[in-house]
């Protein structure tokens, strides 16, 4: 490389570790795993839930779908109470954090989490930590949230900020590169 380019030039940081696992940014609290579907000429198998597993350390007692139109985005939202669990399976979804919390070492901190068809996904957002799902491809996506408490219609343990107010310093871009 000329000098020119070599300053110009930025390395790339590890996306997985020793052992081949993804790497994600980190958010104390957040759990993310890759799911791994089982495949033959019938047709497919996902395991997604196992009580044994820390992703399902409490109890199941609600879930729910969402359902994000091409283009566009969910949230940003947050919880007080509740830690969300994502399953994100079908769709293309971008899934973006932004540490609210002040007490913690990550307060500020953004993490993004991208899903496709061929790499499904498991993602804990702990209360105090606002997240928001895009939709980047061209079908409707899908992400069944079991949270660890039911919702209370009487008093709603959900906060919510416009993605386009920059009040989280989040581009909502996609950019190649």
């Amino acid at each position: 490389m000329t000098d020119e380019l070599t300053e110009a030039a930025k390395r790339d940081r590890p996306t997985v570790d020793a052992q081949g696992r993804e790497l994600a940014e980190s958010i104390e609290g957040v759990i993310f795993e890759r799911l791994a579907p089982l495949a033959d000429h019938r047709g497919s198998l996902m395991p997604f839930l196992d009580v044994r597993d820390e992703f399902w350390s409490e109890p199941v007692v609600y879930g729910y779908e969402i359902m994000i139109r091409p283009g566009r985005i969910k949230g940003w939202g947050m919880h007080e109470r509740q830690t969300d669990r994502y399953l994100v399976a079908p769709g293309n979804v971008r899934i973006a954090l932004y540490d609210g919390r002040p007490d913690q070492e990550s307060h500020g901190r953004i993490a993004e989490f991208f899903f496709t068809e061929a790499t499904p996904g498991l993602l804990a957002i702990p209360p105090g930590v606002w997240h928001a799902d895009q939709n980047w491809g061209k079908r409707d996506a899908h992400i069944v949230n079991f949270p660890t408490h039911p919702f209370d219609h009487a008093d709603p343990d959900k906060f919510r900020i416009d993605p386009h107010s920059d009040v989280i310093p989040f581009d909502w871009e996609l950019r190649d590169g």
